[in-house]
């Protein structure tokens, strides 16, 4: 019998327990219930953004932060 070992992490300021493995972006959007064409990120502990596309695969670490970026349009 083996056991997941859990890990919190944060998307769109909403909080998830999540297996401790790889993940793919597409799969980190289904699961906070995000469309598709979002544009995902992560959030990097020097406060720098990493896009997570929808093929990527990563690696969630405790403590993460997710969110969709904002897309700024000229106007």
């Amino acid at each position: 019998m083996t056991t997941s070992t859990m890990i919190e992490v944060t998307i769109e300021g909403r909080p998830f327990a999540l297996e401790d493995r790889e993940y793919t972006g597409a799969e980190l959007r289904l699961l906070a219930g995000l469309p598709e064409k979002v544009k995902l990120v992560r959030e990097e502990a020097d406060g720098s953004e990493t896009a997570v596309l929808p093929g990527r695969h990563i690696q969630p670490k405790p403590g993460d932060s997710f969110f969709v970026a904002v897309r700024f349009r000229r106007g």
